[in-house]
Parts: structure tokens; C-alpha cells; sequence
């Protein structure tokens, strides 16, 4: 099967797409890191009770954040074999979503380490 392309290869969507989400989960992570220390210096002794609702709230954007993270990893990992087009996005939105995933992850693990 002859499969020449005429012209210059286009992006790939799909790393786009991860691109796209990187940013916006990284600022959502952003902003709720920043609501979790305007809450934390806020409150006496610094610390909430796990049945705080800004701590719930906090949680469930933390989740959130990170779902949308393995979506856009999901999508830039595609996004590397689909088809032929330029992949600069595709491996900027791979590295771009599991790079916060990583540091996230790390994160919970040193923050579990510190209460035992």
C-alpha cells in the first residue's frame, strides 16, 4: 500500500488534545494546592478535620485533577501511534500529564509517610 503524504504533516489531535488538557489540569491542580494552603494558614493549628467539607471539597479536586491527567496521558500516548502526523504534541502532552501524576502521587506517598 503506497502511503506518501503530499504536503507537510499536520499535528496530531490527539496530542492536542492531551496538550490542552496538561494546561487546564495543571492550573485546576494549581488552584486547589493554592485553596488547600489559603484554607490550611486560615485555620487555627493549620489543620483540617477529614469531615471538613473544604477538605471533601479539596479531595475531590485533587481527584479530579488527576483523572483529568491519566485521560490526557491516555490521549498522548495515542496520540504517539496514530497515524502519520508530526507527534511534538502528542510526546508534550505524554510528558506534560505524567509528570504531575508522578509528582502527585510522590506527594501523597511523602504526605502518608509523615503522619505514620
Amino acid at each position: 500500500m503506497n502511503t506518501t503524504v503530499v504536503g507537510p504533516l499536520k499535528h496530531s489531535g490527539l496530542g492536542i488534545a492531551a496538550t490542552i488538557i496538561a494546561v487546564v489540569a495543571g492550573l485546576g491542580l494549581l488552584a486547589v494546592f493554592g485553596y488547600a494552603g489559603y484554607v490550611g494558614m486560615n485555620e487555627p493549628g493549620g489543620e483540617l478535620s477529614e469531615t471538613d467539607p473544604r477538605a471533601i471539597m479539596i479531595g475531590f479536586g485533587m481527584l479530579a485533577a488527576m483523572a483529568m491527567l491519566v485521560l490526557g496521558a491516555i490521549l498522548g500516548a495515542v496520540g504517539l501511534f496514530a497515524g502519520t502526523r508530526k507527534r511534538l504534541f502528542a510526546w508534550l502532552g505524554l510528558v506534560l500529564n505524567v509528570l504531575p501524576l508522578l509528582l502527585g502521587i510522590a506527594l501523597v506517598i511523602l504526605g502518608l509517610a509523615m503522619t505514620a
